[in-house]
């Protein structure tokens, strides 16, 4: 992770920071944030995410007593030790993890689809790592916290990062893909998935389609040239470096330009 002080937390947060005395005048930094209270490493900074099932203030002072010397909250607690109140902490989350890609040189890749993100994450990692240093995606974590906390293991020494970003309903990928900011973006394949958010085929095509939000001018996208919907998805193309891939039609498509 990328060295981030106190006082760089309070301004990417926006939050309001609390201490006692002792604390006054040093300005922590921090090599690593955890949200989980068992994974705790001496001297990080402890973010309690509350979720609709879960609410980890509940182990704050776990954390403390495990060696957090921080902490990032939604409300004051009694503790001597400094802590950082925010409005949400699972937008806080995000928000460092955006500073921290910032921060980053390294080349990354976003990928989503209906089926198979994680083989082709895998493998492309694989590849990838013949050629430098590179991150991905621990296991499935590919949501709006399983993003972020990707991102916040970007170090300076990383040349690549594969970032897998699923959703269950829209504006998920769109979320994930800002912070991101892939320089490669690839839509593996649109099929029948999580249609109690998305309801319908075109309604999973259109979720898949927000990873584009993230992708600079410059960027390149990759495309399944077999998936359902893709010509919709021309004009919200922020890209002239197009790569189609079929199967079916048994040829390969490179280096097209999309008509806006």
């Amino acid at each position: 992770m990328i060295q981030i002080s106190l006082n760089q937390l309070c301004s990417i947060t926006n939050g309001m920071y609390f201490h006692n005395d002792i604390y006054k005048k040093n300005n922590l930094t921090f090599n690593a944030i955890s949200i989980d209270s068992k994974k705790i490493i001496p001297g990080c900074l402890f973010i309690a995410i509350s979720g609709k099932r879960f609410n980890a203030h509940r182990f704050i002072n776990e954390a403390i007593i495990k060696g957090a010397s921080a902490i990032l909250v939604e409300n004051k607690i009694e503790s001597d030790i400094p802590q950082i109140i925010v409005q949400d902490t699972t937008i806080a989350l995000g928000k460092i993890a955006f500073w921290i890609r910032k921060q980053s040189t390294s080349h990354i890749i976003a990928l989503t689809g209906s089926s198979g993100k994680t083989s082709v994450k895998e493998i492309t990692t694989s590849i990838l790592r013949y050629c430098g240093k590179t991150l991905s995606t621990f296991q499935n974590l590919n949501n709006n916290i399983g993003v972020p906390l990707t991102l916040l293991n970007l170090t300076s020494s990383h040349k690549y990062a594969v970032i897998e970003i699923g959703a269950n309903h829209h504006k998920e990928i769109s979320y994930s893909t800002q912070l991101t900011k892939p320089n490669i973006v690839l839509i593996n394949n649109i099929h029948y998935s999580h249609l109690d958010g998305f309801k319908s085929l075109l309604g999973v095509s259109k979720a898949k389609q927000e990873i584009f939000i993230g992708l600079s001018k410059t960027g390149i996208a990759i495309f399944n040239a077999d998936s359902h919907h893709w010509s919709r998805w021309k004009k919200n193309i922020n890209t002239k470096h197009v790569i189609w891939f079929s199967i079916k039609k048994k040829r390969l498509i490179c280096e097209q330009h999309c008509s806006k």
